[in-house]
């Protein structure tokens, strides 16, 4: 959680709010907000459900869910695809960020349950269906990834730099390069980030996600309120 104090608190605060979004303070804060964005925790131990951190901060703790059922009905028209497949297929890696839409709340169990927001669905619905190879670059920050990028002397290769959140970024590589070709280039400037290959060919992905690199988790990922 990313906080902030000091006399610039408001106008920074602000500035967070309008590019990532603030944290719920509560779940009633959360309720009345639908759609939010959230956080992939650990990888999930069982197969029916990713869990999600949208940042409340309260003493009722709230479990808040991604259903493995729901991922299937949008992202492989129901097709029977286990949990893990879809996590290897996407990179939905811990802190990785979503756009979710509250579909349930049960207040006696504390149980929220959320599924892809239009806008989600429509941009993973695109890596699908669009050629290109993507790398994820997760916990560090945009200028971190464009210096890299730099150094590495790979601007030929990139077509563009999406932020997906403040530690979490989308480098869309050009028609015809390979995303793990890259990634021996990249990674030495990018040694405390988690590099992930999504392909659009599954068979392909799987094999790459298994080998991704991990060094270690530094950044911060939403602010509080």
């Amino acid at each position: 959680m990313l906080r902030a104090s000091g006399e610039d608190e408001e106008p920074f605060t602000e500035i967070l709010r309008k590019s990532f979004g603030l944290g719920p303070r509560d779940h009633v804060d959360l309720l009345d907000q639908p759609i939010r964005k959230g956080f992939v925790q650990k990888p999930p131990e069982q197969d029916d459900a990713l869990w999600i951190d949208v940042g409340l901060d309260s003493s009722l703790a709230y479990r808040v869910t991604l259903g493995a059922d729901r991922l299937r009905a949008q992202l492989f028209d129901g097709q029977q695809v286990s949990l893990h497949s879809m996590v290897a297929k996407y990179g939905f890696l811990e802190d990785f960020p979503l756009e979710l839409r509250i579909i349930s709340h049960d207040e006696t169990s504390r149980h929220i349950q959320v599924e892809l927001s239009d806008r989600q669905w429509s941009l993973l619905k695109e890596w699908r269906q669009l050629p290109f190879d993507r790398i994820t670059v997760q916990d560090v920050l945009e200028s971190e990834v464009r210096t890299a990028v730099r150094r590495a002397e790979l601007e030929r290769d990139l077509a563009a730099v999406e932020n997906l959140s403040l530690g979490t970024h989308s480098l869309i590589c050009k028609l015809g390069t390979e995303g793990k070709g890259l990634i021996p280039k990249l990674g030495p400037h990018l040694r405390m980030a988690r590099l992930f290959v999504f392909h659009p060919d599954s068979s392909e992905h799987a094999e790459v996600g298994v080998r991704r690199q991990t060094i270690r988790r530094t950044a911060q990922k939403q602010p509080e309120r």
